[in-house]
């Protein structure tokens, strides 16, 4: 019995130590990536078992380099090899997949409305034509799905909500792909930025398991990734944003101006930074300021007020009155947000409603949020705050408006999910 007894908690001890050599990255590894290639397809068809047994092979070498006793320098470079193996086969599998089956199908195929709009957009801009001006109802986004009920219209059909940047940067991506597979689908400049930004948050950390760890909850977060596949448009801004983020941090300031500034031109969900933005190089890098958002402000412009001078009018109807409900065709009240909750209790009888005044609710809440959320900026000095305040910004901002919908939730989780892992080192705490 004894002897039972030692044998039991020898194995108990020898249990407890492989557990305490697995490491957080290993456990996240197993935590995303199956649930991923067991829901979406990483072939056209269905995904090869040749590929599952690849991807399988990848996860316990993973894991049993954990348990070896290689030195630190080959540990690390194994695994880092190892995990960019991954990441790369399936995320570049699954865009493939989605991407093939749509070009051999039709094209609204799998496939978010705003990736429709924008390659009509695009050719539109070759041929001269203000994608902003035009309507979408000789396009494919006419035969999106938009809503069960055959009588709802999408709004899109009569606005490109989208910033210009949006646009221009695929034109290269536009003309390759064109060249090299026959045809261009949105998703490839956001597969590239997407990448972009595993490349520069796999810079950003130092410590091995941190940066793994880190790499792995961006790039199969499961609350976006599902969004990005399906092309989505946050981490088209957000590739440039955290490029911006890591040279801000690294305090190249203009670079760091100048991808913020492609970040603002692509998406309006950038806008809300740009208090807290000005703060922070206020406090900071007041000797640099005016030269900073002097850059920020003409790369801005030269992207943006071409387009604005075109058409004025119907620049300003797209992207600023449609999502506010004040045109004809508005974006209707929608998401999670306190319209729908209005919209529950009665208060609000319809989703299209123009009248009810949201800018009033975000005024008397945001106000008081921002000179909050400034000051803490100021006692607590660094890039990873300055994330923070944007995302809780951003996150009221958002909850007040006509819409807070899926995607947005998970873009803030991506916001908080880099603001728990940035570094503190070099910044200055403003006490």
């Amino acid at each position: 019995m004894a002897f039972k007894n030692k044998v039991l908690l020898g194995f108990i001890s020898y249990q407890e130590k492989v557990s305490m050599n697995l490491k957080l990255d290993t456990v996240l590894a197993y935590a995303l990536i199956i649930p991923y290639i067991l829901s979406v397809g990483l072939a056209p068809k269905s995904t090869p078992f040749w590929l599952f047994t690849l991807i399988f092979i990848g996860l316990i070498s993973y894991l049993v380099l954990d348990l070896s006793k290689l030195k630190q320098v080959f540990y690390e470079r194994a695994k880092n090899i190892l995990l960019w193996a991954l990441l790369i086969v399936i995320i570049g599998s699954s865009f493939f997949s989605t991407i093939f089956t749509r070009y051999t199908t039709f094209p609204t195929y799998q496939v978010h409305d705003i990736i429709i709009q924008q390659e009509a957009a695009i050719r539109f801009l070759l041929i001269g034509k203000n994608p902003y001006s035009e309507h979408y109802l000789e396009t494919p986004l006419a035969k999106w799905r938009y809503s069960d009920n055959p009588n709802e219209k999408n709004p899109a059909l009569w606005h490109f909500v989208m910033e210009p940047f949006y646009l221009l940067f695929s034109l290269p991506f536009y003309f390759i792909s064109g060249r090299l597979f026959g045809y261009f689908d949105g998703r490839f400049p956001l597969i590239f930025l997407f990448f972009t930004t595993l490349f520069f948050a796999y810079k950003l950390i130092a410590e091995g398991e941190k940066k793994r760890s880190f790499l792995l909850l961006l790039a199969f977060n499961p609350s976006m990734i599902y969004y990005t596949l399906e092309g989505r448009s946050d981490y088209f801004m957000f590739g440039f944003l955290f490029a911006g983020f890591y040279f801000l941090f690294k305090e190249k300031l203009f670079l760091s101006a100048v991808l913020m500034a492609f970040a603002f031109a692509v998406k309006q969900s950038a806008w809300p930074l740009f208090p807290f933005y000005f703060a922070y190089l206020f406090f900071k890098h007041k000797n640099k300021i005016f030269k900073t958002l002097s850059l920020f402000s003409f790369t801005f412009a030269s992207v943006v007020l071409p387009f604005v001078l075109w058409n004025p009018k119907a620049f300003y109807k797209s992207t600023i009155l449609y999502l506010s409900g004040n045109t004809e065709f508005s974006y209707p009240i929608s998401g999670y947000g306190f319209g729908m909750l209005l919209n529950q209790f009665g208060i609000i009888k319809d989703i299209h409603d123009k009248t009810f005044p949201f800018f009033i609710f975000q005024l008397v809440v945001g106000l008081p949020l921002l000179w909050f959320l400034i000051k803490y900026l100021k006692k607590n000095l660094s890039v990873k705050i300055l994330v923070i305040v944007y995302g809780i910004f951003l996150f009221v901002y958002w909850y007040f408006s006509r819409y807070f919908n899926n995607n947005h939730i998970a873009f803030l989780s991506l916001l908080f999910t880099s603001a728990y892992f940035w570094p503190q080192k070099n910044e200055v705490v403003n006490k």
